[in-house]
C-alpha cells in the first residue's frame, strides 16, 4: 500500500497504473470507514461475541454506499482473474 498526499501525485507517480484508480478512497471516506459502530466498540468487554459478527456487513454496507463494492474492495476475486 502507497499513501500519496492527492489522487493526482498519485497519479504523477511513476509506477502509476490507471487501472489501479479504483483503489483511490478519500480521507472523508477512510474516517467513514473505520468509524462503523462495530469500530467503535472495539474496547468493550462483550465486542467478539456482539460487535466483531457484525464488522463485515458494516463494512460491506459502508462501501457499498460510498460506490466501491468491487472485488477490489470487498476482498472477493474479480470475475475476470
Amino acid at each position: 500500500m502507497n499513501l500519496f498526499r492527492s489522487e493526482e501525485h498519485a497519479r504523477g507517480w511513476d509506477q502509476y497504473r490507471p487501472e489501479s484508480d479504483e483503489g483511490f478512497i478519500s480521507l472523508p471516506e477512510l474516517v467513514g470507514f473505520f468509524g462503523t459502530p462495530s469500530r467503535q466498540h472495539m474496547l468493550d468487554a462483550d465486542y467478539l461475541s456482539r460487535w466483531y459478527p457484525e464488522r463485515a456487513a458494516e463494512r460491506r454496507e459502508y462501501l457499498a454506499r460510498i460506490g466501491k463494492a468491487s472485488p477490489f474492495w470487498l476482498g472477493t476475486p474479480s470475475p475476470s482473474a
